[in-house]
């Protein structure tokens, strides 16, 4: 993994230009493309970094045959993979002779100039062609009378009694005779599993075989599944079917065809208390299923009616936590790219959903490649198709990182419920409950100054005011939380009528709390106040919500007016955002 140096003297200014050249030419710099590249919040919701660390979409090997300016030879015959997977798309799409050379020729000058200073990673070529590929031939769903043959093939097999008779089988069930029937279900649960991870495994030979009879879908549905991740797979499984809690995993990636073998294999899941949200792509990327084929396919749109399609690309932690409590148990988004797994590229919406997610089962035998070739560590485990193997189906298990911690929505309710526990007895006790809202994050490179002049400030109005107990949201920060973790649990501590007085910061507060530290206020702190938060923004919005319930509530701060500079808060963090940056 690359780290950037700390110390002054051991900076290579050749490397460093060299690094930022590459994340700028392959359109991955946060800094230069902040409305296509995620945030280094939300990134930190897929990709576990440490301080300085930087984060690429590739191999080691790619990254280092690139930095390093070596191993060009390994980097050209990713290059020639990549124009080896466009050309035949091409040829097999564009019937007019003149358009498809055209097309060839202009897609060949593009290629050649991408790959000619050897800093362009694969998959971002890749991405480029397609989109120039599209955009000239005009259509939109290259692939789509193919995709959709197939998964007419699919969910006529389904159908079919032979299926019916293969998947309830009794061959191969081992039991002892003393079984208890729980222990029954689950082995019958978890051979249905592996027959049909199996079947989607061996599904081009099964779509070749003509007369599709059961003893021949016995034959493709007992390749041997096993690997890291089919045992943590079993055992997660196991764990969950205990607690009789509903859990999440994050389904990615799901192929043409096999996207119907899935969709049973989440059937079973769903009798473990799985919900499970699936990913599909934004926009054509070869056989892999897009959100258009959801919506159009009609072989997609029969069986997917039982699920919620969630188009919205930025949605809030609160509406997809809502949407997840729902009696719906399957869920549909798409990951905002056209292009191999990149967590630097995906939409809000599925960083939001990873990082609810419990575990994460990579469908991909691409994104499996890269990410079992990537030192990098992930917030969540993940469960990887192993594509280097052709005899048995391997499935991989990539742990999350040691130190990742994730906190559910069922944890932050509780230490909301807690905390409103508490807020329950102070008030029995006569006293006054108010809530400050304050700048937290919305000053760049500010953040240890705001904690500190709210730090200053709430002790000081604990000092002043008698029988009021302050709340101040930055005590009750654990590690591991994010500003989405915070807002979230906070919002339930905020509808909860309990609070007599909501004061939001003032331009007064600070430089209170500066005269308090005995220092002069800054220039980036001169005129701020809540205003200048879209966080505390959002959170007038709720004090106003609040106040209709319970007009007793007083709030104290900023008029309204001023915060309307301010609309949405950003991802991972309370940043500030203007009107005319939202589309």
């Amino acid at each position: 993994m690359s780290e950037l140096p700390k110390e002054q003297d051991k900076r290579d200014p050749e490397r460093e230009a060299w690094l930022t050249n590459f994340y700028t030419e392959n359109h991955l710099a946060y800094e230069a493309y902040p409305h296509e590249v995620a945030s280094p919040e939300q990134l930190r919701f897929i990709v576990y970094t440490e301080p300085n660390q930087l984060y690429y979409p590739c191999s080691d090997r790619t990254f280092n045959a690139i930095i390093n300016k070596t191993d060009s030879d390994w980097l050209i015959m990713n290059y020639m993979k990549v124009w080896d997977k466009v050309k035949p798309l091409v040829t097999s799409i564009i019937e007019d002779r003149f358009k498809r050379d055209f097309l060839l020729n202009l897609l060949h000058i593009k290629f050649r100039h991408d790959t000619a200073s050897l800093v362009m990673l694969p998959s971002r070529i890749e991405k480029r062609l397609l989109h120039i590929f599209i955009r000239v031939s005009e259509i939109d769903r290259p692939l789509a009378r193919k995709k959709e043959e197939m998964n007419k093939k699919v969910s006529q097999l389904l159908d079919s009694q032979s299926y019916r008779d293969a998947i309830n089988d009794r061959e191969g069930l081992s039991l002892e005779a003393d079984s208890p029937l729980d222990e029954i279900g689950l082995r019958i649960s978890f051979l249905k599993l592996q027959r049909l991870f199996s079947l989607a495994f061996n599904l081009e030979k099964v779509m070749e075989t003509e007369e599709l009879t059961k003893e021949k879908l016995m034959h493709f549905m007992s390749t041997e599944v096993k690997g890291s991740g089919w045992e943590h797979l079993e055992e997660t499984l196991r764990t969950w079917h205990k607690d009789q809690e509903w859990h999440y995993i994050l389904w990615k990636s799901p192929l043409a065809g096999s996207i119907l073998l899935d969709l049973e294999i989440i059937k079973i899941l769903i009798r473990f208390g799985v919900k499970v949200i699936i990913s599909v792509k934004h926009a054509f990327y070869f056989n892999e299923i897009t959100m258009a084929d959801v919506m159009e396919d009609p072989y997609l749109a029969d069986r997917f009616k039982v699920a919620e399609i969630v188009t919205e690309r930025n949605i809030s932690k609160n509406a997809l936590i809502d949407k997840l409590k729902s009696d719906k148990t399957i869920f549909v988004i798409d990951d905002g790219t056209q292009e191999r797994f990149n967590p630097l590229l995906t939409s809000v919406t599925f960083a939001r959903a990873f990082k609810e997610a419990d575990e994460v089962l990579i469908r991909s035998p691409n994104d499996a490649w890269y990410i079992s070739r990537s030192s990098f560590s992930y917030t969540r485990n993940m469960m990887l198709r192993n594509l280097d193997v052709n005899d048995y189906l391997e499935i991989q298990f990539k742990p999350k990182h040691p130190k990742a911690v994730r906190f559910s929505e069922a944890d932050l309710r509780a230490k909301a419920e807690a905390l409103i526990y508490h807020l329950k007895m102070e008030k029995r006790k006569g006293k006054t409950i108010m809530f400050y809202s304050a700048i937290v994050g919305s000053i760049p490179g500010q953040l240890e100054m705001a904690k500190k002049i709210l730090k200053v400030f709430v002790n000081y109005l604990r000092q002043k005011h008698k029988d009021v107990v302050i709340i101040n949201p930055a005590e009750h920060f654990e590690p591991g939380m994010d500003a989405d973790d915070l807002m979230y649990m906070w919002e339930i501590v905020q509808r909860s009528g309990l609070i007599d007085i909501w004061r939001f910061q003032t331009y007064e507060d600070i430089e209170k709390a500066f005269e308090l530290m005995g220092e002069k206020v800054p220039p980036e702190w001169v005129g701020k106040d809540a205003t200048y938060s879209t966080g505390c923004t959002k959170e007038m919005q709720i004090a106003r919500e609040v106040q209709k319930e319970h007009p007793e509530m007083q709030i104290i701060g900023p008029p309204w007016e001023k915060f309307l500079r301010r609309k949405e808060y950003g991802v991972g963090k309370l940043y500030d955002r203007t009107l005319g940056d939202i589309s």
